[in-house]
């Protein structure tokens, strides 16, 4: 990066939300981890949406900085809403979480036409082709409609593909095929990983928080960028008081999204208690 930003000193020796050009990142595993090495992250968790396809990458481009590759994924789940699902420590290779992800990667295509025929139907035609050219061998989301409209001439930008297009409610939305939280949940364990709700406070989750927990639910995202202080101190204390880990991390993207790689993430200590509550299910899927 010309601009020296990834000279920038990371906030944060571990940041646990981080995406890639393998769902709706801008850099590609290797990019993303020279940045963050050259920042000074520790551990960085690469949690691309209904995917592990980054992790192996990742690995190999971390292996000469001594960085740690947390393996992780963003699963599109379903409470009384879309809900995101964080899992850490999964393992990669697990046969299921393949077989489910794969499912998740047709749904996510289907989607897309669906949209598409929807917008055609509003006076604004979009290929999937123009789509699909966005994504390269990621995972295809709204993301990459959104850009597709705005290289079409239907919307200036990204906030207002979503509000006059793509967002919960506008016209040309279209629900997405969900697994169950409970049932994300207990795919994340049996992958030996350990399950963290996502951004809680972008959903309004905090009543359904002990039903999470009731179900299994390992973790709660405390520090992301949509939340304000009030709303990460409010699930800092929802998560204590259940007996749930707090994690955070940029939620990256690109380097022109909100929040910037490292600076938001976990101390040591909170990446450690996240790291024992994968342990649990790693050694019981071993057992």
């Amino acid at each position: 990066m010309s601009d020296g930003s990834a000279k920038r000193a990371a906030r944060f020796p571990a940041d646990l939300h981080c995406h890639t050009t393998c769902s709706d990142g801008t850099l590609s595993p290797t990019e993303l981890v020279n940045i963050a090495a050259a920042r000074g992250i520790e551990s960085l968790a690469i949690t691309d949406h209904d995917t592990v396809a980054g992790i192996a990458e990742a690995r190999e481009a971390a292996a000469p900085h001594g960085l740690e590759i947390i393996p992780g994924i963003e699963i599109s789940a379903w409470l009384d809403r879309e809900v995101h699902l964080l899992g850490y420590f999964v393992d990669p290779e697990h046969p299921e979480l393949a077989e489910v992800m794969d499912r998740q990667r047709e749904n996510r295509i289907g989607r897309v036409h669906a949209i598409c025929e929807k917008l055609d139907a509003l006076g604004h035609p979009l290929d999937p082709a123009a789509v699909f050219a966005q994504v390269g061998e990621g995972n295809v989301g709204r993301p990459h409609v959104a850009r597709a409209l705005i290289q079409a001439g239907h919307a200036r930008h990204f906030d207002e593909a979503f509000k006059r297009f793509l967002g919960a409610g506008a016209p040309a939305y279209v629900p997405a095929a969900r697994l169950s939280i409970p049932a994300a949940i207990g795919l994340v364990h049996r992958a030996g990983g350990a399950a963290v709700i996502a951004h809680p406070g972008v959903e309004d989750l905090a009543e359904q928080l002990p039903f999470l927990a009731a179900n299994g639910l390992d973790g709660v995202e405390t520090q992301h960028p949509a939340h304000p202080r009030s709303t990460a101190k409010r699930y800092r204390y929802l998560a204590r008081k259940l007996g749930l880990v707090r994690t955070g991390g940029s939620d990256f993207h690109t380097p022109m999204g909100k929040a910037d790689l490292g600076t938001l993430g976990v101390d040591r200590p909170g990446l450690d208690a996240l790291r024992r509550r994968a342990a649990r299910y790693r050694d019981a899927a071993v057992a």
